[in-house]
């Protein structure tokens, strides 16, 4: 059986041999200038069958071996705000179970309940409704102390008053735990 490449004289055949390699074109596509065709993956989206990212919204910070020997600051803001919100019986102690260890963790939610009981939080619910969304983080410091410990400060402003806050970070279980609390 004969192919019709087998029936081509030999200089035709020469000829379809390709010369140079083809390298790939790099191409860009654009809808307009400065906007691309194809929008980058939002950070909350992840293929299927790719590892989680290590600093996880419900996990927290990982903590690895080659990893940051410090936890991300926005990890210590936000919380260092969570914390605020116990503290002041805006926002249950449950919550941070998984964060914050056994003895701190009641020292707040003790905390929290006396601040809820106070004759102020009794009559300006309302105002303090208000008032909570404002609470914001303005300044956060960390210092590694050893490896894996960090201790942390963060000053959170609202109610027209400042307030700080310091964490110590430790490595639990390859991740990050607050084992020391103090509030002013």
């Amino acid at each position: 059986m004969s192919t019709l490449l087998d029936r081509l004289p030999a200089p035709l055949l020469a000829s379809h041999e390709p010369q140079a390699e083809q390298l790939a074109l790099p191409l860009v596509w654009e809808v307009a200038p400065g906007t691309p065709a194809v929008p980058p993956v939002p950070r909350h989206l992840r293929l299927v069958g790719q590892e989680p990212p290590a600093t996880h919204p419900t996990n927290g910070p990982a903590t690895s071996p080659g990893g940051p020997p410090v936890p991300p600051p926005v990890w210590v803001a936000r919380m260092a705000r969570a914390i605020a919100e116990v503290a002041c019986g805006d926002r249950p102690a449950q919550q941070l179970t998984r964060w914050v260890e056994k003895r701190q963790l009641a020292m707040l939610a003790a905390r929290g309940k006396a601040a809820q009981r106070h004759p102020s939080a009794i009559h300006g619910r309302k105002a303090r409704a208000a008032m909570r969304s404002l609470q914001q983080v303005r300044a956060i410091r960390v210092c590694p102390v050893a490896p894996g410990v960090a201790e942390t400060s963060a000053v959170l402003v609202g109610d027209g008053r400042g307030r700080a806050v310091a964490m110590r970070f430790e490595t639990v279980n390859d991740a990050w735990q607050i084992t020391a609390i103090a509030l002013g």
